[in-house]
């Protein structure tokens, strides 16, 4: 029986050397068996927030038609022109400056007929407040106008020219858009405190131009 003997020899060998070996053998189907593989390190996960969003616009540029007209004034008239704005910095609070070009326009001042045309311009503060589709902000500033005036029925039809200034407000909306080409639209009064007064010879002072300037506008606004 030397098969068996040798055998059983190896099988005491086996248990000396490596018992744990021998136990894996018996449970495995085709042996020896292969360790089992180490369990792979778990996935690291990294959350994925939103994007960061571009900063604001450092410059808006504001560009459109408008109209003012005056209140107080015996007819009142359409000044129709162009307006142009800037905006100057990312806060809440900004500077802004303005100007607008009008076309001249007829009117009536204590009984004078006048052809009067008016070069306003604006600086003052913007404070806005962003939304998710529209932005709204209001404006307090200082106005100033070139005013010019001619009577038109009088024989001795001479251009008389004046300086306005008072204070000025204005609200405002554009399509809620950090940079880019976006739409505007806004409303603005002007308050005088002392308008220029109109001379008419001879009958001397015939009245004063309105004291209340109101205006609207609507355009393109693009911020950069």
């Amino acid at each position: 029986e030397c098969a068996y003997r040798a055998k059983l020899a190896a099988l005491f060998a086996a248990l000396i050397i490596d018992p744990a070996a021998l136990l894996n053998s018996a449970l495995c189907d085709r042996p020896p068996c292969l360790t089992a593989p180490a369990p792979a390190p778990p996935a690291r996960v990294e959350a994925k927030g939103l994007p960061p969003l571009p900063p604001r616009a450092l410059v808006r540029l504001e560009i459109g038609p408008t109209f003012f007209t005056g209140l107080g004034a015996e007819d009142r008239a359409a000044h129709w022109g162009g307006v142009l704005r800037l905006a100057l910095g990312r806060g809440l609070v900004v500077p802004i400056l303005g100007a607008a070009a009008l076309w001249p326009a007829q009117t009536s001042i204590g009984g004078v007929r006048l052809r009067q045309w008016r070069l306003p311009v604006d600086l003052g503060i913007r404070a806005t407040r962003w939304g998710s589709w529209i932005d709204f902000y209001g404006e307090l500033g200082l106005a100033f106008a070139l005013l010019s005036e001619r009577a038109l029925d009088l024989a001795d039809a001479r251009s008389q020219t004046g300086m306005e200034l008072g204070g000025r407000a204005s609200l405002g909306a554009r399509l809620a858009r950090r940079a880019g080409l976006t739409t505007f639209v806004a409303l603005q009064a002007e308050f005088l405190p002392d308008p220029p007064s109109v001379f008419a010879l001879p009958r001397g002072v015939a009245g004063r131009t309105p004291y209340v300037w109101m205006g609207a506008c609507v355009g393109a606004s693009w911020g950069i």
